[in-house]
């Protein structure tokens, strides 16, 4: 057995030492760096923490590192922001000072305005008033049945009496189913002997089978067209002096015909507008006829005026407009 135990332990001091068995404290001696130099304080605690298990020091190894310089870019970066803003600001008071001058010189003097060449138009002339047109023309009033027309030779209206070269006298005639003014006279149309003279007349009529009776009004119209037409062996007219036939936009149906008529053995010009508007028809018609002392010749050269069918159709509205008038 060794002077160390039974085991051979190693001796008990390997590392050297003061021979008293203690290990050598850890850390610096003192005064070193973590120690009061002065004082012969113990060491740091940051230092001794490591070895002894306490709480490592705040912050990382070595500490924390010293802050770092603003770089030299954002300077530059700041200046261009400022100058920016400065040109910005010079435009908006330029702007400022020419609205304000408007154009005036920095002297202060107005600019002259440009010459200008004024021409002036005459005063406008006041419109002319339309002269007021005669009575007459549209349609009837009021819904069929009609009754008929009480007066009827106010059908002859002044601008029909006009084209035509009437009078105003007429004979007036009312039954219980025709109503009529007729041998309304006037002079020869322009281009006519001085022998010859007009004759207007208008008929009213409702059916014989019932005056309100809008089925028997069409046939008696298709009759009354068929009769100008030279139609049919009771016919007053011949249909090879059948000339114009033409239809017409009055009432509910409407015709335009001129042909000739047998005047005492004496043939001569005809015109008529025939017009249905629901129970009543109506036959407008224009008559160029001979006086006594008119030849055989001058009849020949009796003629219809040239705008007989404006005027025909004209006479048509105006008779139309009695129906259902008060």
């Amino acid at each position: 057995m060794s002077e160390n135990g039974p085991y051979n332990q190693p001796p008990q001091n390997p590392y050297g030492g003061d021979g008293t068995g203690g290990q050598p404290p850890y850390g610096p001696p003192p005064g070193g760096p973590y120690g009061d130099p002065h004082t012969g304080g113990q060491p740091g605690y940051a230092q001794q923490g490591a070895y002894t298990g306490g709480q490592p020091a705040y912050g990382p190894p070595g500490g924390y590192p010293p802050p770092q310089q603003p770089k030299s870019g954002g300077k530059a970066a700041l200046w261009v922001v400022i100058g920016g803003g400065a040109v910005i600001a010079v435009l908006v008071v330029a702007l400022i000072v020419m609205l304000a001058t408007n154009g005036r010189d920095p002297g202060g003097t107005v600019a002259a305005p440009e010459p200008t060449t004024e021409v002036s138009e005459p005063a406008e002339e006041p419109a002319e008033e339309p002269a007021e047109e005669p009575a007459g023309g549209g349609g009837p009033a009021g819904e069929p049945p009609y009754a008929l027309p009480i007066e009827p030779c106010e059908a002859l209206t002044d601008r029909v009496a006009e084209g035509l070269l009437l009078g105003q006298d007429g004979s007036k005639s009312n039954s219980d189913n025709r109503s009529s003014c007729s041998d309304i006279s006037g002079s020869a149309p322009e281009g006519n002997p001085s022998t010859m003279f007009g004759t207007y007349d208008v008929l009213y009529q409702t059916p014989y089978a019932g005056s309100d009776s809008i089925e028997g009004a069409k046939s008696e119209y298709q009759d009354a067209v068929a009769n100008f037409r030279g139609e049919g062996s009771y016919s007053l007219y011949d249909s090879e002096h059948l000339d114009q036939d033409t239809e017409v936009a009055l009432g509910d149906e409407a015709v335009f015909i001129t042909t000739k008529y047998d005047f005492l053995g004496q043939i001569v010009p005809k015109a008529a507008v025939l017009i249905r508007s629901g129970n009543v028809n109506i036959e407008v018609t224009y008559t160029m006829s001979p006086s006594f002392d008119a030849s055989d010749s001058d009849v020949e050269k009796f003629t219809l005026p040239d705008d007989i069918e404006e005027t025909m159709t004209m006479a048509g509205e105006d008779a139309l407009a009695l129906l259902g008038a008060a």
